[in-house]
């Protein structure tokens, strides 16, 4: 099984692996963002979450990216090591493909570093991995997502319907192909 490194370095961001000691600092991010993130964001309808349960997720998803199965990374600023959002890549979809996710923090939206972390990401999907496609499913009225996955590379190649909390919500999905 090709091997995803735990730390991946940008011109201004490091990417981690999550990891338990880390809950402290997430429940802070994601209690003080929480407005911001729960429109766009599935995983905020179970926030939110205890100290404890939030350590318990991040023990789950540190063994998920050591057995392979989804690599989910804190990113982080260089200068100064605060926390700032995640970026993923996650094992779903159509065969060959991985799907793409970030979100942020709302005080650094704006700054490109959706764009640099998970742009990041994207050499280890394609030469690593070894998968043909990364998509990135944004609502279509997250305009910033939407931009995300335009400066990214990714050309839209379907939209969903889905019903979430009574509400019916479209999907913008799009899919990132390697460079020739």
């Amino acid at each position: 099984m090709p091997s995803i490194p735990d730390e991946v370095r940008t011109d201004r961001l490091r990417l981690t692996c999550w990891q338990p000691h880390d809950a402290t600092e997430l429940r802070e991010l994601l209690d003080r963002c929480d407005g911001h993130l729960r429109p766009w964001i599935p995983f905020m309808r179970d926030e939110p979450r205890s100290l404890a349960g939030t350590r318990a997720q991040l023990e789950q998803i540190a063994a998920s990216f050591a057995a392979g199965e989804h690599f989910r990374f804190a990113i982080r600023e260089l200068a100064g090591g605060a926390l700032i959002g995640e970026t993923m890549l996650i094992r779903r979809g159509a065969p060959g493909t991985i799907e793409a996710g970030y979100w942020l923090d709302e005080r650094r939206c704006g700054h490109g570093f959706a764009t640099e972390a998970t742009a990041a990401l994207l050499p280890l999907a394609f030469d690593t991995l070894g998968v043909t496609g990364v998509t990135l499913r944004c609502d279509e009225r997250n305009t910033a997502s939407v931009r995300v996955a335009e400066r990214l590379g990714g050309r839209q190649i379907d939209t969903e319907q889905l019903e979430e909390n009574g509400e019916s919500v479209r999907l913008r999905v799009f899919l990132v192909s390697p460079p020739r």
